[in-house]
């Protein structure tokens, strides 16, 4: 199915994988795939984000406060 990714693509999808079962989360979302993009630290999703100003802990809450069903805001 994977076939077609490149390795780092790949490699995320594990840490996806990785971290919803880390959290025992049902079902793998968006949330999660955010996380592993994030934890490879060389990847464009952490540069932007970095370049922002936000770091990978405080992703790491807003994650967690997502599942937990706080409001934004």
């Amino acid at each position: 199915m994977f076939e077609r990714f490149t390795d780092k693509a790949r490699h995320v999808v594990v840490l996806t994988q990785e971290i919803a079962r880390e959290r025992r989360d049902e079902a793998i979302g968006t949330e999660h795939l955010l996380l592993g993009l994030l934890y490879t630290q060389t990847g464009t999703a952490q540069q932007v984000l970095a370049a922002r100003g936000i770091t990978l802990d405080q992703m790491r809450i807003a994650v967690a406060d997502l599942g937990r069903g706080a409001a934004s805001g």
